[in-house]
C-alpha cells in the first residue's frame, strides 16, 4: 500500500506538471527521437554516425535540438530494430515505447517475484521517472536479463545465452553476463547461444548497413570524446564521473583512478560469482550489479537494472519491512545525487559523487545478505 501510494503520487505529479505546462506530446522522449533520427538516416541511405547530420535531423523533427546534442552511438543493429518507430510520429512512437515499458517491468516483476507488487516501487523512482519521460530502453534491458535468468533456472542455457545476446544493441549490457554463464556451470552452454545470437546480429548488420557496421568503432571513440566535453558529469552514475568531479582539474588522473576502481569492481564481482557458482540467482545478480559499478558511461535510469537483484535477493536478505522501505526511498530518491553534485561544484568546484559508492555499499550488503549461509 505504501509503494502503490507513493507510484500514484510521483505520476499524478509529473502527469499534473505536464498538463500545466501544457507541454506538447510529440516533446516526450527526447532519447527516443535520437534513435528515430538514426533510423532515419540509416533507411535513408546517409551516414549513420555523422553527428552533425543526427542533430540536424532532430531539430528538423523537433523544431529546436538538445541544448547539448546526444549522438547516437548505438551499434547499427539498435538502428534497425527501430526502423518501425521511425516510421511512426513521434507521439505514437513515444505511446508505444511507454506502454511496451510498463508491460516489460511487469511482467520481469511477476517473473522475478511471482507478483507485480515490485514493478510499482520501480515506477515511482527516479531512474525509471527519467527513463520513462525520456524514451529510453532500458525497461527491454532489465526485461532481457530477467528473462535471461529465467531461461537459466529452466535449464535452458541455449536460450538463455540467446536471449542476452539481444543486449548487444548496447554492448556495456554484455560485459558481466557472459562472465555469468562462463562460471556457472549450469550456464555454461548458453555462451554457444550468446556466441549464435551475436553472430546472427552481426551478419544482419553488415547485409543491412555494411558502411555503418564498419564506421561503429570510430563513432564509439568519437562518442567517448564528446561525452567527456559536453555531458554533465553529475548524471554519469560512474567511476569516471566520481573521479572527474573530486579531481575537476587533474582530468587523466581522475580517468586513471576511475579505470583502477572500475577494475577493481570487476574483479571483485568475479570472485564473488566464483563463490556463488551453483547459486543462478545470485550469480545473475552479481552480473547485473557488476554491469553497474563496471560501467564506463552510465545515466541514471540505467539503475533500473537494480530492479532484478532486488526482487531476486531481497526475500533472502531477510530485511525487515522497515528496512525494505528505506532501500525503497533511496533507490526513488536518486535524483538528489545530481542535485547535491551540482551544488557542490556551482560553491566549491569540485564535489562527491555520491553513486557509485553508494551502489558499490548497496552490493555488498545484498549480496552478502543474500549468501545461503546467511538466508
Amino acid at each position: 500500500r505504501f509503494v502503490a501510494l507513493a507510484a500514484s503520487a510521483v505520476w499524478g505529479a509529473i502527469v499534473l506538471g505536464l498538463v500545466k505546462a501544457s507541454m506538447r506530446p510529440d516533446l516526450l522522449g527526447w532519447a527516443l527521437g535520437v534513435f528515430r533520427d538514426a533510423s532515419h538516416l540509416l533507411l535513408e541511405g546517409k551516414p549513420l554516425y555523422d553527428f552533425d547530420a543526427q542533430a540536424a535531423a532532430h531539430a528538423e523533427a523537433f523544431g529546436r535540438s538538445f541544448a547539448v546534442h546526444y549522438p547516437y552511438a548505438y551499434p547499427p543493429i539498435f538502428a534497425i530494430e527501430t526502423a518501425p518507430l521511425a516510421l511512426a510520429s513521434q507521439a505514437l512512437a513515444f505511446l508505444v515505447v511507454t506502454l511496451a515499458s510498463v508491460a516489460l517491468v511487469v511482467w520481469a516483476a511477476r517473473r522475478a517475484t511471482g507478483g507485480v507488487e515490485g514493478a510499482l516501487w520501480v515506477a515511482a523512482s527516479y531512474p525509471a521517472v527519467y527513463g520513462l519521460l525520456a524514451g529510453q530502453t532500458v525497461f527491454v534491458a532489465l526485461a532481457l536479463f530477467t528473462a535471461t535468468y529465467a531461461l537459466l533456472e529452466a535449464d535452458r542455457p541455449v536460450a538463455a545465452g540467446f536471449c542476452a545476446s539481444l543486449l548487444a544493441y548496447k554492448p556495456q549490457l554484455l560485459v558481466a553476463l557472459p562472465l555469468a554463464m562462463l562460471v556457472a556451470p549450469r550456464a555454461r552452454r548458453g555462451l554457444v547461444g550468446l556466441a549464435a545470437g551475436g553472430a546472427a546480429q552481426l551478419a544482419l548488420s553488415i547485409a543491412v548497413a555494411p558502411r555503418a557496421t564498419l564506421a561503429f568503432p570510430s563513432a564509439i571513440r568519437r562518442m567517448s570524446a564528446y561525452a567527456d566535453s559536453h555531458f554533465r558529469d553529475s548524471l554519469g552514475f560512474t567511476w569516471r564521473s566520481f573521479f572527474v568531479c573530486a579531481l575537476p582539474a587533474h582530468r587523466a588522473l581522475a580517468v586513471g583512478l576511475a579505470a583502477l576502481a572500475v577494475a577493481a569492481c570487476g574483479a571483485l564481482a568475479i570472485a564473488a560469482m566464483l563463490r556463488a557458482r551453483h547459486d543462478l540467482a545470485l550469480v545473475v545478480s552479481i552480473a547485473a550489479l557488476a554491469t553497474l559499478a563496471c560501467a564506463w558511461h552510465c545515466a541514471p535510469y540505467e539503475w533500473v537494472l537494480l530492479a532484478l537483484p532486488a526482487w531476486l535477493l531481497l526475500p533472502r536478505a531477510n530485511v525487515s519491512a522497515r528496512a525494505a522501505r528505506v532501500l525503497v526511498l533511496a533507490f526513488a530518491s536518486t535524483w538528489a545525487f545530481v542535485a547535491v553534485v551540482d551544488a557542490q561544484q556551482r560553491a566549491f568546484g569540485a564535489a562527491f559523487h555520491p553513486a557509485l559508492p553508494f551502489l558499490c555499499a548497496l552490493s555488498l550488503w545484498l549480496v552478502e545478505r543474500a549468501r545461503p549461509e546467511n538466508a
